[in-house]
């Protein structure tokens, strides 16, 4: 029976395995140069299912391997976002970097903070940005720090309400009116996220754009626990005993 447990165990954790190989990319601040960095080889739909869906960012972005760092330069970013960076915003990044003290081996949460000063040199849309923000939210979290993680989030969702005063793409929208329900209810604003599920039900109901239809039944199964998240702590709602 032991055996037999172990075994369904091993599976189960083959099962949802993700994994990476070493890597190096050219360094944008270094011509000639290069970064170490990880490179994911494998994953799976599993990933959705993962807590980070409660603030709808995923693997690889929510680990470690997933913010690059090039120790050299110190110039960092999330994984493959080492283009597209203009002349201008290298010189930006290069000033800010040489006239913060680097320690050689960083911590994980002083990357973090490195990670948001960098992308805020950076021309990144508002979608972007406010992704930016909910990754860091479950990131903080993840180690602890909730306070700063529940203030990236109230952060978050002051731009999501204004974004839902506007016309989005379908997307976009069911997106934001599920992040909407969860963190208001987080802030203890229940009244608020009533309403957001209420409006993202109908969204689903109404789909126009049929390609969304797997994505709408994902955010159907989700929005079933955003009644039983708490204000304050953490986001993910605890599982009934």
């Amino acid at each position: 029976m032991k055996i037999l447990t172990s075994l369904c165990l091993l599976v189960s954790f083959n099962i949802q395995a993700t994994t990476w190989a070493d890597s190096e990319v050219d360094d944008p601040l270094s011509p000639g140069k290069k970064c170490k960095v990880s490179e994911p080889m494998s994953s799976g739909s599993y990933i959705y299912h993962w807590p980070s869906k409660y603030d709808q960012v995923f693997w690889p972005l929510t680990t470690s391997q997933g913010i690059w760092h090039c120790q050299d330069s110190g110039f960092i970013a999330f994984i493959g976002d080492f283009e597209n960076i203009t002349d201008a915003e290298k010189e930006a990044i290069k000033s800010f970097l040489q006239k913060r003290a680097q320690s050689a081996e960083e911590d994980s949460l002083t990357k973090l903070q490195l990670l948001e000063s960098v992308y805020a040199l950076r021309n990144t849309t508002a979608e972007f940005k406010n992704k930016l923000k909910r990754v860091l939210a479950y990131t903080y979290e993840s180690k602890g720090e909730i306070t700063t993680a529940n203030e990236f989030r109230a952060s978050a969702l002051a731009d999501i309400n204004n974004a839902l005063d506007t016309e989005l793409e379908e997307f976009t929208k069911l997106e934001y009116l599920y992040l909407a329900a969860n963190y208001e209810r987080q802030l203890g604003n229940v009244a608020q996220s009533d309403n957001r599920l209420t409006e993202l039900r109908a969204a689903i109901k109404n789909i126009k754009d049929e390609g969304l239809a797997g994505f709408a039944g994902y955010l159907s199964e989700l929005l079933e626990h955003t009644s039983k998240i708490e204000t304050g702590g953490i986001l993910a709602p605890k599982k009934p005993k």
